[in-house]
């Protein structure tokens, strides 16, 4: 029997929350530098750990993270993109200027706010 979006919210929604946690979303702070995950094996690992889950309760065949495994480069991030659009979040990248340890680089910054609804 094919899965209904509205079949698993309560599961869906525990996932989103992990996610949160892992990357360290809160209500005062809706932001994550890809810097700090590229360069953090556990979070990923963590993020990836949710793999089972994200199959178990989202349609998710189409995904590029589980399509094209392959391809993808950060699944990790492509699931995060993916779960926190399906829950009706904006997600939106920019780039940021950074200088950390007398290194400069730019950082792509990800922040996670909710939907407008009318």
């Amino acid at each position: 029997m094919p899965k209904k979006i509205d079949q698993y919210g309560p599961e869906r929604l525990e996932v989103l929350n992990k996610i949160f946690q892992i990357i360290n979303i809160t209500d005062a702070n809706n932001m994550f530098s890809l810097h700090k995950v590229d360069n953090d094996k556990a979070v990923q690992d963590a993020l990836m750990g949710l793999e089972s889950d994200i199959k178990k309760y989202f349609i998710c065949s189409e995904w590029s993270c589980f399509k094209k495994k392959d391809i993808v480069k950060r699944r990790w991030l492509s699931m995060i993109k993916y779960v926190v659009k399906e829950m009706g979040y904006n997600f939106v990248s920019m780039q940021l200027k950074s200088n950390a340890d007398g290194f400069k680089y730019v950082d792509t910054m990800y922040s996670i706010n909710v939907k407008n609804k009318v």
